[in-house]
């Protein structure tokens, strides 16, 4: 399988990454810099180019089956808004409709209005958060965009990724509410290559955590 992951330099996209190269798919990823090219692991092909920028995705998309997208601003953001989400993935969507790719995977974040994490979004995000809510804002367009894309497409709506070793047990929600607070990178990662060659989820948001 030939995958495109876009957002392959943050913690989540970069585990995706390692992951499809451990299963022996063929990866392409965007970098924006010299630096970021650099950074790619043996073996992965490399656009360089921006997620804003058509011609770099037409690129970046040219004979692959599928797309993860782990786009993001990083972190909790600057609490300004901020559209790169949902505008990539509408680049990406129009180039995939065009170019007969159907599948596509995006990384997407409890706390979004119908995922059930209350406690999340009206106590944590408040005390702790306060950033975040043009993230999870961004989050909602691009679900939209996802469901109005015609495409063969899921959410996985994450909750805190986690560094270290893969947990290997995971809780799913098909209906895209909260199961938990935390899961390991890693397990994002292998849940999203799990499902992006099968029908499970399509169409639909899913939520998931150890």
């Amino acid at each position: 399988m030939r995958l495109a992951i876009f957002g392959s330099t943050g913690m989540g996209g970069g585990a995706a990454v390692a992951k499809a190269l451990d299963r022996g798919l063929e990866v392409t990823v965007l970098a924006r810099s010299e630096a970021s090219a650099a950074k790619a692991p043996p073996g992965v092909r490399v656009v360089r180019g921006d997620a804003l920028d058509p011609v770099a995705i037409a690129e970046a998309l040219d004979g692959v089956d599928a797309v993860i997208q782990y786009l993001g601003v990083g972190g909790l953001g600057d609490g300004r808004p901020n559209d790169l989400v949902p505008s990539a993935t509408r680049l990406i969507v129009e180039e995939m409709r065009a170019r007969g790719i159907e599948r596509i995977v995006c990384a997407s974040n409890m706390g979004l209005p119908d995922s059930g994490a209350f406690v999340f979004r009206r106590v944590l995000v408040p005390l702790f958060a306060r950033r975040l809510p043009p993230i999870l804002d961004a989050k909602v367009e691009m679900e939209a965009v996802l469901a109005a894309s015609g495409l063969r497409w899921t959410a996985v709506r994450l909750p805190a990724l986690k560094r270290g070793p893969d947990r290997r047990t995971l809780k799913t929600d098909a209906t895209g509410r909260a199961t938990g607070y935390s899961i390991a990178v890693g397990d994002a990662a292998d849940f999203m290559l799990d499902i992006i060659q099968t029908p499970a989820y399509v169409g639909s948001a899913v939520g998931i955590s150890n």
